[in-house]
């Protein structure tokens, strides 16, 4: 559409909106005061505000080149897969699953039934023995620190009977139920010690969730 304004000779000014037809008015028009054609005014307005674009510039104009086997596959858009991003039923996350997987080992869970659980939730065999291999690294090397804690924990028990020895002889008294007492201790002390020992030279013979021991 575009606009069209007239002047009548009749002095009578009106305008209108119009879609020409191959430039020119689609139907006749007539002065709304004086009813006289206006119809070729109205084309001549139309003429000089509808300029066609010349063949020869239309013709000019190459048409752009078809776009290569390669713009077309840079241009098409990539769409990742539902199935990478959908998790099925019992699946957790990849780091949920890896932190799962160190938690049961330091429980004392078998590597197998460790690896089919990373294995459900998306890791390769090879990720999978990776994050083993770490998990026991790290379990073993808490093993062997508990195992040494326990060894001088073991050799302070066992130091008790000695000392409650030489303090009775110091004194010059010695009590039965005492040294029964202490010697239990001492006992108890070169239970713990041997144990401690075993951890820290045997790490993998520890079974079961290393915060109980």
């Amino acid at each position: 559409m575009m606009p069209v304004k007239i002047e009548c000779g009749c002095g009578q000014r009106f305008a209108f909106d119009v879609d020409p037809v191959n430039g020119q008015m689609p139907a006749p028009v007539a002065c709304p005061a004086c009813g006289s054609d206006a119809t070729s005014a109205a084309n001549e307005i139309i003429s000089q505000q509808h300029v066609p674009l010349p063949m020869a510039t239309l013709a000019a104009k190459p048409p752009p080149p078809p776009p290569t086997p390669m713009a077309r596959i840079a241009a098409t858009p990539t769409h990742s897969s539902p199935a990478q991003t959908r998790m099925l039923p019992g699946q957790v996350s990849r780091e949920q699953a890896a932190h799962e997987a160190k938690a049961k080992i330091m429980w004392g869970d078998p590597e197998q039934e460790v690896i089919v659980y990373l294995r459900v939730n998306g890791f390769s065999t090879e990720e999978a023995q990776q994050i083993i291999n770490a998990a026991a690294a790290e379990r073993m090397a808490t093993v062997r620190a508990d195992g040494i804690r326990k060894i001088f924990y073991g050799i302070g028990l066992m130091c008790v009977p000695v000392v409650t020895l030489v303090a009775m002889l110091s004194i010059g008294a010695i009590s039965a139920t005492l040294m029964g007492i202490s010697g239990v201790a001492g006992l108890y002390g070169l239970w713990v010690c041997a144990s401690g020992v075993l951890m820290a030279v045997a790490p993998k013979s520890e079974k079961g969730d290393i915060n109980d021991k």
